[in-house]
């Protein structure tokens, strides 16, 4: 399998890359779109069975990710001016052979043309032999539909004798009926008129969540804020402001950070947000925090307080961090 070209260097000033994927999914396209912006890079695979497959690069905070949150950031990320899109179409091996071999013979063609030369003729193929089936002489000359053996509706065999109702041998000669060759349909992309439902954008703008899971998401977060700062506020520390530092360098990747404010354990957001992004824009934001904590061997003792503070907010609200997927995140960046 090889990867043909079909659109390049398309800026991300003028192409929406939500309405581009919706559009290749239509038309059952297979192949790769490539994104590539300022230090950052990702790629979409469109399968033959109508799945997306994606993976971005991001140079500058070290990260390699798959997966739906990918995804929305991609198409996230694709909204700034100045980048590229590429598309790829996966064609198979002897379909780029066959286009290779057409385009050389239309350069010969106009080498020709230039040069004056007469064109070349292939010289004519001679049809293949006639099959001769030969049978016994008491085969009758005579066939249902007439006395020469002429084909019948049915598509019998056509039974011919010479002048003198033999053949060479005393047998009568049978030609079969001709068949008919079609050259297959090349396969056409269906126009599929049906509505696109994979709205992978709009899950990342609207959640799926009723007005009490948001509020308690918003109430868990807050909490899980307000642990933080209350444990560095012991070796007087503020947290508030080193988390809306780290929310500011965020917001390319997370645009709902800029709007998001914290302050004294609650968290103030009145806009509405996927709730595996929201989650995701603010473990990140936490993360950077400590592991600017963790690395700075003067707040050791802070570090191992605040972590195990955590680990005891997670354990007492476990079903519920569960069922926001905040558990297993929240245990990666604490390492356990």
């Amino acid at each position: 399998m090889k990867n043909r070209p079909i659109h390049e260097n398309l800026d991300t000033s003028f192409v929406n890359l939500s309405a581009l994927i919706k559009y290749l999914r239509r038309r059952q396209f297979a192949g790769q779109v490539r994104v590539e912006l300022s230090g950052y890079e990702a790629d979409i695979y469109l399968t033959s069975e109508n799945r997306l497959k994606v993976r971005e690069y991001d140079h500058i905070a070290g990260r390699i990710a798959e997966g739906e949150e990918a995804l929305q950031r991609i198409l996230i990320r694709a909204r700034e001016p100045g980048g590229i899109i590429n598309v790829y179409q996966t064609v198979a091996e002897t379909e780029s052979v066959e286009k290779v071999e057409r385009v050389e013979q239309a350069e010969r063609r106009e080498e020709r043309i230039e040069k004056h030369e007469p064109p070349v003729v292939a010289p004519p193929v001679a049809p293949p032999p006639v099959p001769v089936v030969r049978h016994p002489p008491l085969v009758e000359a005579q066939s249902a539909n007439g006395a020469n053996g002429s084909n019948g509706a049915n598509g019998h065999a056509k039974i011919e004798l010479p002048a003198n109702g033999h053949g060479a041998n005393g047998h009568a000669v049978v030609v079969p009926p001709a068949e008919e060759h079609h050259a297959p349909p090349k396969p056409l992309l269906p126009n599929l008129p049906f509505e696109f439902t994979n709205r992978v954008e709009d899950r990342a703008k609207q959640p799926a969540l009723t007005d009490e899971d948001r509020e308690l998401l918003l109430k868990l977060t807050g909490e899980l804020l307000g642990t933080i700062d209350h444990a560095l506020a012991m070796a007087k520390l503020d947290f508030t402001s080193a988390f809306r530092k780290a929310c500011h360098e965020l917001v390319t990747d997370y645009p709902f950070l800029a709007t998001l404010d914290y302050g004294k354990g609650k968290i103030h957001y009145a806009e509405r947000t996927n709730p595996k992004v929201f989650v995701a824009g603010i473990l990140e934001a936490v993360r950077r925090n400590l592991e600017k904590l963790g690395h700075n061997p003067k707040f050791a003792e802070v570090y191992r307080y605040t972590t195990q503070r955590i680990l005891a907010l997670i354990h007492q609200r476990k079903p519920f961090y569960d069922k926001f997927s905040i558990t297993k995140p929240l245990e990666k960046i604490l390492g356990t």
